[in-house]
């Protein structure tokens, strides 16, 4: 038997798993706790203890040996395993049969629901932006998430940054690539920042020049097409046409392309 859903007021989140993104997602709502919606409590357990303790320590959480304890404690719980440890945790979990938000990579609705029989799901796919509270979330809702859940889910979410409500079919698409970004982001700063090294730069000049470059950018898209913005960038004979002419030449485009496409073949594998 499900419990009932508890009121935003008296939220207390459990995480089964102390890994990056799950620690991303605690020091997010950490930073938003005195905002409404925000968790009033943290609970973590991990597989690894010290994880878990470590974790809690840093948000001002508490650590709690063994989920079920966890889940008991909790008024929902946010399931942060690999894909392969879910029919591990899962029974203990449906006996207690709090509400679970999952962040699973690769792990459909239908197949939580099987692990978990009665118990309320919601499946969220964040990026590591939650801990500075500028992810974006992709989340699906199965058709007989209650209104009340929904409302609570979307509270805490938000806490975290923008959420997208996505049909199921296009949460591996949209992993691709808000949750992979990062990961692209990070490999083009580094060989950015080598760069400068390499002219003479100091390496905290180079990676704050790059860091800066890349904040403004994210923050001039949500005004301007990619287009748009890369023609304002590259004036007629200037360095940055020089640049991207040597990125279209040595296959940039289709390098990223493939990136997206491999990312994509391993989340359908999952």
């Amino acid at each position: 038997m499900a419990k009932p859903v508890i009121r935003l007021r008296s939220m207390r989140v459990g995480f089964v798993g102390a890994g990056n993104m799950a620690s991303g997602i605690a020091r997010g709502w950490a930073a938003a706790r005195e905002e409404p919606g925000a968790p009033e409590a943290m609970l973590f357990a991990d597989a690894v203890p010290e994880k878990a303790r470590a974790l809690a320590e840093a948000v001002g959480g508490e650590a709690v040996e063994g989920n079920r304890k966890l889940a008991e404690a909790s008024d929902l719980v946010l399931l942060a395993v690999k894909p392969n440890v879910l029919q591990e945790v899962a029974p203990e979990l449906a006996q207690v049969g709090t509400p679970v938000v999952s962040i699973l990579a690769g792990t459909s609705v239908a197949r939580l629901h099987d692990a978990l029989p009665d118990v309320q799901v919601v499946r969220v796919m964040p990026n590591l932006g939650a801990q500075l509270r500028q992810a974006v979330l992709c989340v699906v809702y199965p058709e007989c998430t209650q209104a009340e859940h929904r409302e609570r889910v979307d509270a805490l979410l938000a806490l975290l940054g923008e959420v997208i409500e996505l049909e199921e079919e296009l949460i591996d698409a949209a992993t691709a690539l808000m949750g992979c970004a990062p990961g692209y982001l990070a490999m083009f700063a580094e060989v950015l920042a080598d760069a400068g090294r390499r002219e003479g730069l100091a390496e905290d000049q180079a990676k704050r020049m790059v860091a800066r470059a890349i904040t403004a950018t994210g923050g001039l898209l949500d005004f301007r097409d990619p287009g748009e913005l890369k023609r304002a960038v590259a004036s007629p004979g200037g360095m940055t046409e020089a640049g991207l002419g040597a990125l279209e030449g040595h296959g940039f485009e289709r390098a990223l392309r493939a990136a997206v496409d491999a990312s994509l073949e391993r989340a359908r594998a999952l």
